[in-house]
């Protein structure tokens, strides 16, 4: 779906056992509403036991992993910083508005 798509995405790579994940989680979602029709967001369990080839695939070594897969898919997704939701959206408008 984020590979295929021609929008802007956030994915977030955690594990559910994550204290740090936990945290993320009402910022992730805050975030996700106010860019609402600017920027896709998307979660994936990466230690689920049928997703640990895609962390594999994007180097996933920590948890929460934020990277952010531009316009051209076939450029690498670029690691994403910001574990707050106002960061999350002031570093996703930069990315937008670049």
């Amino acid at each position: 779906m984020v590979l295929k798509s021609d929008e802007i995405w956030l994915v977030e790579f955690y594990a559910p056992w994550c204290g740090h994940c936990k945290n993320l989680e009402t910022h992730w979602d805050t975030a996700a509403r106010k860019m609402k029709g600017v920027v896709r967001f998307g979660a994936i369990d990466v230690d689920a036991e049928e997703n640990k080839s895609i962390g594999g695939k994007y180097s996933i070594s920590g948890f929460p992993t934020i990277k952010m897969f531009g316009l051209n898919k076939k450029d690498a997704p670029t690691d994403f910083n910001g574990r707050e939701s106002d960061q999350i959206v002031q570093e996703a408008l930069k990315v937008v508005s670049a």
